[in-house]
């Protein structure tokens, strides 16, 4: 992969990244790659293979063609988000802000934007 090509990439792994509110260790669990390897991808510092950009686009929801040069076509669309409406298949699952906090208080849980973005994927909601 060129130089370019590389800050290409870069730039658009941490804009999407970014853009979800997501930080480099969250990427890096949803991938299941270390979260010093999305620094140095997110910085053109990596030659990535292609089994890690897979990777990377799966974790952002995204396609392959449409991480690498930044347009979504209509042949390479971008996957939808688990934002589907409940049905059959998902149930709509509410949980209270202040419920959700002392949970994670009481498990130990220090990854608090990642449980949100699991929770996310699964269809729940946090309230007030």
């Amino acid at each position: 992969m060129k130089a370019n090509a590389r800050k290409q990439l870069a730039r658009r792994v941490r804009l999407l990244r970014t853009n979800r509110g997501w930080s480099q260790e969250v990427l890096a669990e949803l991938s299941g790659l270390n979260r010093s390897y999305i620094g140095a991808v997110e910085r053109a510092e990596h030659n990535i293979g292609l089994d890690n950009i897979e990777r990377i686009s799966r974790a952002l929801e995204t396609s392959v063609p449409v991480l690498l040069d930044g347009r979504e076509t209509a042949q390479h669309p971008v996957p939808s988000r688990s934002n589907q409406p409940p049905g059959p298949t998902r149930s709509a699952v509410v949980i209270h802000r202040k419920v959700f906090l002392e949970l994670l208080r009481q498990c130990g849980q220090t990854h608090r934007e990642l449980v949100l973005v699991y929770l996310e994927r699964c269809g729940a909601t946090i309230r007030d």
